[in-house]
């Protein structure tokens, strides 16, 4: 099996989580707000990215990025006969009929009940306005589908529609988290007035309802179940190849030693994120040192998180190319076009033309000959499968 959808990403920029002031949202994401920077410019990047002058474009079009042997700076340990434990691939008949009622859940199969009582596990639509002091405040009112017991929405929300019958309103006096991301409201008490507007109900597995769902694709309930199990399975053996990658690099990086880092390499990399960052800068429409100041503090602060984060991202890289510089590894231009075309064929392009253009020969070739050690070292590997409980257990060890 190839790695083909673990294509690492084909640039040495190092993004850093950049937070800016999001809308007011239900939920208590205080641990998962990263939002993208300004996003709704994005059609607009050629326009921003236009260099000031030709000289630039070509000092940029110029710029290569440093080669480097990677046994200088890395002193490998033991690589062959690896030893490393991975939960095992398994895709059950629950596992597909829980696949397929998800689906039916999201196609025209369903429907909404107007009468009935919200039980706990029910989706509901529902309509809701908050208010602070009495007054509404902002982000604070819609219309959502919302699962009881998510957690989608802060605690106490969910539970307060519990035994609400369709069409009642009821009011939820609740209070926002201490740490919430948006300061107006962290800690703030707060009232949401709540129509449950009804309640959703997913049918039963039949012929009729599958080529409702699926818009006539599927007929039948046999075929339709089939398409489900093979890509659940395809996704596993996917995640139980990542868990393996993931594993052997654990293993291979703790038996050895990266003495120090190409520092060219390094100063490529961290040039190369320093121009990312110039390029969010312009969509914030802000200076790139203003916006360095903003979100990261000083500008030294900044380069040093910089060129830490890049050499964090560079240990895989060493560490994969020193084995392959050990075992005289290289990619041959008949593997190249192999995985080329496999690369090509996953990530969407119409031709294995098309991703050479975005990505250089020598980058591509990089990541190909770093996809080669996997596989050199998961062939000379002993993998212990484990189920998941047992995967559980340990890691709570």
């Amino acid at each position: 099996m190839k790695r083909k959808n673990f294509l690492m990403a084909l640039s040495c920029v190092c993004v850093m989580a950049v937070s800016a002031a999001p809308a007011v949202v239900m939920a208590d994401e205080t641990e998962n707000v990263e939002t993208e920077a300004a996003t709704e410019n994005e059609t607009d990047a050629d326009v921003i990215v236009e260099d000031d002058t030709e000289e630039e474009t070509e000092a940029e079009t110029e710029a290569v990025r440093p080669t480097y042997t990677a046994l200088d700076y890395v002193v490998l340990g033991e690589y062959k006969g690896l030893t490393i434990q991975v939960e095992a691939s398994e895709v059950t008949d629950e596992d597909v009929l829980a696949e397929a009622e998800d689906l039916i859940s999201y196609s025209d199969a369903v429907e909404w009940l107007t009468e009935g009582t919200v039980q706990d596990g029910d989706t509901v639509d529902i309509t809701y306005v908050g208010t602070m002091d009495g007054e509404e405040f902002d982000g604070g009112s819609g219309d959502y589908e919302l699962e009881i017991g998510s957690g989608t929405f802060i605690d106490g929300f969910e539970e307060g529609l519990i035994g609400v019958e369709v069409g009642e309103t009821v009011d939820l006096n609740l209070t926002f988290p201490e740490d919430y991301y948006y300061d107006e409201l962290a800690g703030a008490d707060v009232v949401f007035t709540v129509t449950v507007n009804s309640i959703m109900s997913v049918p039963e597995l039949s012929d009729e309802v599958v080529e409702t769902a699926t818009d006539g694709e599927y007929t039948d309930v046999d075929s339709y179940l089939e398409y489900i199990r093979s890509y659940l399975e395809e996704d596993a053996d996917d995640a139980w190849l990542y868990n393996v990658q993931e594993a052997l690099y654990t293993a291979l990086a703790a038996g050895s030693e990266i003495t120090e880092y190409p520092q060219d390499l390094v100063d490529y990399c961290v040039d190369d994120a320093v121009a990312y960052y110039e390029l969010i800068a312009s969509y914030y429409s802000m200076e790139y040192t203003d916006f360095i100041e903003a979100y990261f503090g000083s500008e030294e602060e900044f380069m040093a998180l910089l060129e830490d984060a890049v050499k964090e991202s560079l240990q895989q890289e060493l560490l994969l190319v020193a084995v392959a510089e050990t075992e005289g590894m290289e990619i041959s231009d008949e593997e190249y076009q192999e995985s080329l075309e496999e690369y090509a064929e996953y990530y969407g392009c119409e031709t294995p033309e098309e991703m050479e253009e975005y990505y250089s020969k020598e980058e591509l070739t990089r990541y190909f000959l770093m996809d080669k050690v996997y596989e050199f070292l998961q062939e000379n590997a002993v993998i212990e499968e484990s189920s998941e409980g047992e995967t559980e257990t340990e890691t709570e060890a």
